[in-house]
């Protein structure tokens, strides 16, 4: 499979600055092979015992998520892919977790260990600063010798539901974009009853090894203007993409699971 060019990473709709600057090593017919095999189980079993809904709709992501694959193979040294079930050697991939989300990208410390977070909006204003972030600052990919992660997301999955959020405004590698409006994803109950609520975004993000981002969120604070104080709300919000990493990073004992 060749490289993807410089136009049709502009058809995937990145977020990411300066998409044609990622490195790229093309993905061998074994490394597809793997790569087709194990995604499509795991979407397989996402719709069978998790939800339909979320099956499909990462389903439907292959082509990015393939686009990420041979992102992640150049900034990995070209090693073969082992997918779901990664060797010394490899590298592969998995669901985000919030241990994913680090402090630096020479350290492998966690910002977070959980995506349940309680966020309180700065007074007089419906925004929370830094929602996603650390220090007033980037949460970053590993960059790490031989641990090195690479992070690709399309979408936030609030498991709560309601999480009242109104904008998420996204700082991608330094590079800033407008506050997206997804009140309507937020609030609108389900059907179906479903109580986890899937947030669009505006584009896809690819985080190379060392990159970082992060986002201020706007939320309804059930008042006619701004209260004085700040309004406390509590979300359970997730990137909802996949992880690759080498496999000194994802496997046990290692990267996240100290």
């Amino acid at each position: 499979m060749p490289v993807i060019a410089g136009p049709q990473f502009s058809k995937l709709n990145l977020m990411a600055g300066t998409a044609k600057d990622l490195l790229q090593e093309a993905a061998t017919p074994e490394d597809l092979a793997v790569w087709n095999r194990d995604f499509d189980l795991f979407v397989s079993e996402m719709g069978r015992f998790a939800d339909v809904e979320l099956a499909a709709d990462l389903a439907g992501e292959k082509e990015f998520y393939t686009a990420a694959l041979q992102v992640a193979k150049g900034y990995f040294d070209a090693k073969s892919f082992g997918g779901l079930k990664a060797a010394t050697g490899q590298f592969g991939f998995r669901l985000i977790g919030p241990q994913d989300l680090k402090q630096a990208a020479t350290a492998l410390t966690p910002t977070y260990y959980s995506w349940v977070q309680t966020l309180t909006t700065t007074a007089s204003h419906t925004y929370k600063q830094y929602a996603f972030g650390y220090s007033s600052g980037n949460v970053c990919t590993s960059a790490v010798v031989t641990q090195k992660s690479l992070l690709a997301w399309h979408k936030l999955i609030s498991y709560k539901p309601s999480p009242r959020l109104q904008y998420v405004e996204w700082w991608i590698n330094n590079s800033p974009y407008m506050p997206y409006c997804v009140e309507p994803f937020s609030k609108v109950q389900k059907a179906d009853g479903k109580l986890f609520k899937l947030v669009p975004m505006p584009g896809r993000v690819i985080i190379h090894p060392g990159g970082g981002f992060y986002t201020h969120m706007y939320f309804d604070v059930e008042a006619s203007s701004p209260p004085a104080a700040g309004t406390t709300v509590d979300v359970e919000i997730a990137l909802f993409g996949l992880v690759f990493g080498e496999y000194d990073y994802l496997k046990a004992g290692a990267a996240i699971l100290y």
